[in-house]
């Protein structure tokens, strides 16, 4: 059961730092209305005026297979007269099922936008005005947890939606904190050693590249960017040195695709290309990503730190999980890197000890700092 008060403290209070008289946009999908309508209340409540918005899911996956391009293909203009008159626009993530891509057509596949970093002419004139009216923006990450997605995923539902909101009800401030701690470790050329017991033992080395931080905090840093903030959160993630990784990643921790999961996926670099992959269930689903993709999917990329202790591993938010370590292959320009792909993929490893230029920052799983 959600404590919709607590939650819209959170939400509204601590996270997106919402003032008196501030005017909020609520968009949400037509499985979250209920929560859309708690949290308008609450920005009433606190002299907030509001509008909120509905997107009926039929309609949404209709109009991207059929609708004609040019009311598909960018922000209408009533909605970004609504963005301009915007301070905090808060939105659920969605839809209540998992997307039919295959019902999709290929070419129209990249206007589906749900994160804001999508590349698109809706994202990029969205942002645009976001930046230049500086808005708030944060996403519910937590609703993405329903019945038929967890179904999808082999998830149990309860637990899933639990966890989800749990994690979005942590410290955020205590986060930042530890964030904060390991950003000057991560923002340098630092030779990284990562072992775990589970097999994974891997070199790379940094390359001053910025780091992305996710503290589940509004910051005037993420506004400037145009970035949006979701909940749960509680990260940090930093592009590598494409070309240096060596060695072996064994992800202990299930990799769940809505293809099937795959377990103990195991991958050798050399170089910082993936020279050889096996698993021991729906390898095929990973290998797909390697052959269907283009340009550097193979090559290493990226890799951060989960900051979030309500979080549990198995529930599509492996990479928040505290001590858990995210090793990532493929495009990586949107964070600062160098690779050029066609996608990216991502998974996580626990129980990892981690050290960057000798100096230990996570041992056994646990974090140091």
């Amino acid at each position: 059961m959600i404590n919709i008060p607590d939650l819209a403290h959170q939400v509204l209070d601590v996270c997106a730092s919402l003032k008196s008289g501030e005017r909020v946009w609520i968009n949400s999908w037509d499985h979250t209305v209920d929560l859309a309508a708690e949290l308008a209340w609450e920005c009433e409540k606190r002299n907030c005026p509001v509008v909120v918005t509905v997107q009926p899911e039929d309609l949404w996956l209709r109009s991207l297979i059929e609708a004609p391009l040019e009311v598909v293909d960018g922000l209408p203009s009533h909605q970004a007269a609504l963005l301009r008159e915007t301070d905090v626009y808060i939105y659920t993530l969605g839809p209540r099922n998992p997307i039919p891509w295959d019902k999709i057509p290929e070419d129209r596949q990249k206007l589906a936008t749900f994160w804001f970093f999508e590349k698109n002419r809706f994202v990029e004139q969205w942002k645009t005005i976001a930046r230049q009216r500086k808005v708030r923006m944060l996403g519910i990450e937590a609703t993405l947890a329903t019945p038929e997605r967890a179904k999808a995923l082999g998830l149990d539902f309860e637990e899933w939606n639990r966890v989800m909101f749990d994690g979005c009800m942590t410290d955020y401030r205590d986060i930042e904190r530890r964030g904060k701690a390991l950003v000057p470790l991560l923002s340098g050329e630092g030779a990284v050693h990562i072992t775990t017991p589970h097999g994974t033992d891997i070199r790379f080395r940094l390359d001053s590249r910025p780091v992305d931080s996710s503290y589940g905090l509004v910051t005037p840093e993420r506004v400037e960017k145009g970035n949006v903030v979701f909940l749960p959160s509680g990260g940090l993630e930093v592009t590598v040195d494409e070309e240096s990784g060596t060695g072996t990643v064994v992800f202990d921790v299930p990799v769940r695709t809505g293809k099937g999961t795959i377990e103990q996926l195991t991958l050798e670099l050399k170089g910082g290309r993936i020279t050889h992959v096996s698993a021991e269930a729906n390898q095929k689903v990973f290998e797909r990503y390697l052959n269907e993709g283009k340009g550097d999917v193979d090559r290493l990329g990226f890799f951060g730190f989960g900051l979030n202790p309500k979080l549990l591993y198995g529930f599509t938010q492996d990479d928040k999980v505290l001590g858990s370590v995210t090793i990532g292959f493929g495009d990586n320009e949107d964070k600062g890197g160098r690779n050029k792909a066609s996608d990216h993929w991502w998974a996580c490893v626990s129980s990892s000890t981690v050290t960057i230029d000798g100096t230990q920052v996570l041992k056994n799983g646990s974090l140091l700092v």
